[in-house]
């Protein structure tokens, strides 16, 4: 659904928005105060993280969040406003689907870019490796955040969003998206296992980081950062032996299974295409 569609509506909630710009950003400001449920959390990720070779340090190659009266930040601005009228649209459900990152959401929502459908259940080495990885990943990823402590949006503007908001969202920070940086990787992990569908699969993985902004829990500037994350950490854990030997038993399995199962729904990947081509940037 084209955004162009909704300028009436847009002009009311860039509105509420744009004057947000004048605002000083809190990102890096303060030192962030971690709710408890937050605290927890970390530490028991940061405990299960799989061994490997040092990640690369993102708080060197990632630019900063942009900054108060940047062209980025009115930028972000503005497309959180004009998003807000996809509420209850087909791209607003995908949205709130794609919010489920565990790992057995994240194989099955590949499905259309693919071409076939994409059992969780029929595939533990492809759920398991996703499983590793988030593990692997999300402490390297909450560092960067807790260094730039970018709010929010929604605690700059109270618009719609696309998932009830618990504390602990609001207490996490926005720069760079996790979701993102996962959903990149996962879909460097299916072009690697399915070089034919690269394309395709990249898309989706393109989609899923943009639902983060369609849902009105991440800005845009957030997203691009988390893709730009999810190519930099791939590229390193391709150097590694074990990850390796897990990406050949994945591809085995996925290669196995892809001659048995159907085409996933036509009205889904209609969907998904319609918001490929409709970006919220």
């Amino acid at each position: 659904m084209r955004l162009e569609r909704f300028a009436t509506s847009y002009g009311l909630a860039a509105c509420v928005v744009l004057p947000l710009l004048g605002t000083p950003l809190r990102a890096g400001a303060h030192p962030h105060h971690h709710h408890p449920a937050t605290v927890a959390h970390d530490q028991a990720a940061q405990a299960e993280v799989p061994a490997g070779p040092p990640l690369p340090d993102g708080q060197v190659f990632l630019p900063p969040p942009p900054g108060p009266d940047t062209a980025q930040r009115a930028a972000d601005a503005s497309i959180y406003g004009a998003t807000r009228v996809l509420e209850n649209t087909p791209r607003w459900k995908l949205a709130q689907a794609d919010n489920r990152d565990t790992p057995a959401h994240m194989v099955s929502a590949f499905s259309c870019a693919v071409g076939f459908t994409l059992p969780p259940e029929r595939l533990p080495e492809l759920v398991g490796l996703f499983t590793r990885l988030e593990h692997r990943l999300t402490p390297a990823v909450q560092a960067e955040k807790k260094l730039w402590n970018r709010p929010r949006p929604f605690t700059e503007a109270e618009l719609p969003r696309c998932i009830p908001l618990r504390a602990q969202l609001r207490q996490d920070p926005s720069y760079p998206s996790l979701h993102a940086t996962l959903g990149w990787v996962a879909g460097l992990i299916l072009a690697d296992i399915l070089p034919e569908r690269t394309a395709w699969i990249m898309q989706r993985a393109r989609v899923f980081g943009e639902s983060r902004v369609v849902c009105g829990v991440q800005w845009q500037s957030d997203v691009a950062a988390g893709w730009m994350n999810g190519g930099v950490l791939y590229s390193a854990m391709e150097q590694d032996e074990g990850f390796r030997q897990e990406m050949d038993k994945a591809r085995a399995e996925v290669t196995a299974l892809r001659t048995t199962m159907a085409a996933p729904p036509a009205a889904e990947c209609a969907v998904e295409a319609d918001a490929a081509a409709h970006p919220p940037q």
